[in-house]
């Protein structure tokens, strides 16, 4: 059995090119029996595959055992003359850090590992230990949930050229043979067979029932339909990233956004795969968005509400603005702030991580600037301003930048009347959640500046303008 098993692993192997020859190999072992047959098996094979074995476990610290486990594995690298990575991580800790549920937050957490310990030690690939039994409780289990292709699709052998899965094709039983036929025992996890757990459910009811009253191969033929599904998933997906890119509005460093009119134009199946594409590049992982997320995602999309948000897992959002479909973060309430501004030099403005800087120049030595558009670079009359605003004693002016307070009103550049700051961000359309955080510039009381739309029509330079003040905000948008 052990050559047996030790040859369909190999054939697996070079039939989806998973190893070239001189590729350091990381091998992810829990001490489970599907790690341990993963590893020796690699171990038999790593003459014939040319490729260097890095064991590495995570310490996710979520079972009393769980510092037994990592010993474990230890003994058995050091067994097999393996160099072997072992960390700490408390998954409960970060779940908590990161917003996200324990599940989600320890494969976060395992894939950096990953990452990192690449980087160390150069490794190119990384081999699981997922096998077919996997891949027919996870069809099962996202049947169940009312997943479509991209769930039923199973578990693919090879995902973005770097994690392996040699086991694919091998059934638990094989497994649990192989390790019987070189004497190895592994670890037990008690929560395998935990009823509380869908998958194990699934694994220790259903299935059994499934091939005794209707299929003796039902394993078999799930995993035959993953492959199926994965190969026309794996098309659709290809077609979906073309669209989302076509989509996609560049120059957004936070947030996805993707532009309503050519998303609308695709079809139901690129538009439900774009929505995954946005929270993937957000999150880097789908796993909690379902198919009623992105229902009522789409339903939003083709409603009648041009400005609407739906609230997503792991703190995420979704937000229609008009023609925009925006993917943020929820937003933190931005206190109320107000920092004093120099008339020469920088200003930091700590809660927002932004800065101004001001100069003062006069006309006759330096002449007029070219006006800037008011957005983020703006210009005043500073004499004007000094006759208002400055007293007897001091040539400055009490500039101070704050956030919007109830009552504000300015008059916009170019207009003749006044208006409410509350109604001007509404008409330019600016998110109720996001009034809070616009920085305004002020002289006394008087608004000369909405940062990043436009400035007063008070103050403004004219032909008769000796001295000026000239002002940047700079923020991380505003540089790159």
């Amino acid at each position: 059995m052990k050559a047996d098993f030790v040859r369909q692993m190999h054939r697996f192997i070079v039939q989806h090119k998973m190893i070239e020859d001189g590729e350091t190999v990381l091998v992810a072992v829990s001490g489970g029996a599907d790690s341990l047959a993963l590893l020796y098996g690699l171990h038999a094979l790593r003459t014939q595959l040319s490729c260097k074995l890095h064991v590495v476990h995570l310490n996710h610290c979520l079972r009393p055992d769980a510092d037994a486990d990592a010993e474990f594995v230890q003994q058995h690298a050091a067994r097999l003359e393996l160099p072997c990575t072992i960390q700490r991580v408390e998954v409960p800790r970060l779940a908590k850090q990161w917003k996200l549920s324990v599940e989600t937050a320890g494969r976060k957490a395992r894939y950096q590992f990953y990452e990192s310990v690449c980087t160390e030690v150069s490794a190119t690939k990384v081999a699981l230990g997922h096998h077919q039994d996997d891949t027919a409780e996870t069809v099962l289990m996202n049947l169940i949930r009312g997943s479509g292709a991209t769930g039923l699709k199973g578990i693919p052998p090879v995902r973005d050229r770097k994690f392996i899965r040699p086991l694919t094709r091998s059934t638990r039983q094989n497994i649990e043979t192989f390790l019987t036929s070189i004497d190895i025992v592994p670890r037990y996890d008690v929560t395998n067979t935990d009823t509380n757990y869908l998958r194990n459910r699934i694994r220790g009811e259903l299935i059994p029932q499934l091939a005794r009253d209707y299929n003796p191969n039902i394993k078999t033929g799930l995993s035959r339909t993953a492959d199926v599904l994965g190969a026309e998933s794996e098309y659709l997906d290809t077609a979906a990233r073309e669209a989302f890119e076509t989509c996609r509005i560049q120059g957004q460093h936070k947030n996805v956004v993707l532009n309503r009119r050519k998303f609308r134009q695709y079809h139901i199946a690129l538009q439900r795969r774009m929505l995954r594409q946005s929270v993937s590049e957000m999150l880097a992982d789908v796993s909690d968005l379902y198919f009623a997320h992105c229902e009522a995602m789409l339903n939003l999309v083709e409603g009648d509400t041009p400005n609407t948000v739906l609230a997503l897992p792991n703190d995420l959002r979704f937000r229609r603005a008009y023609q925009q479909l925006i993917f943020e973060r929820k937003p933190v309430a931005t206190e109320s702030f107000t920092y004093p501004v120099t008339t020469v030099g920088k200003t930091s403005i700590a809660i927002l991580n932004t800065e101004i800087t001001a100069e003062l120049g006069d006309v006759e030595s330096r002449g007029t600037p070219a006006l800037p558009d008011g957005k983020f670079e703006a210009i005043f009359d500073y004499e004007k301003l000094r006759k208002v605003f400055a007293k007897p004693s001091s040539e400055t002016v009490p500039l101070t930048v704050r956030n919007r307070r109830q009552g504000d009103r300015f008059q916009p550049y170019g207009m003749r009347g006044t208006k409410k700051i509350k109604d001007f961000l509404i008409d330019a359309k600016v998110p109720r959640y996001e009034r809070d955080s616009i920085p305004l510039l002020v002289c006394g009381d008087e608004i000369l500046w909405v940062i990043g739309y436009t400035t007063s029509e008070s103050f403004k330079i004219t032909p008769d303008t000796r001295q000026y003040l000239y002002l940047r905000y700079v923020s991380d948008e505003t540089s790159s």
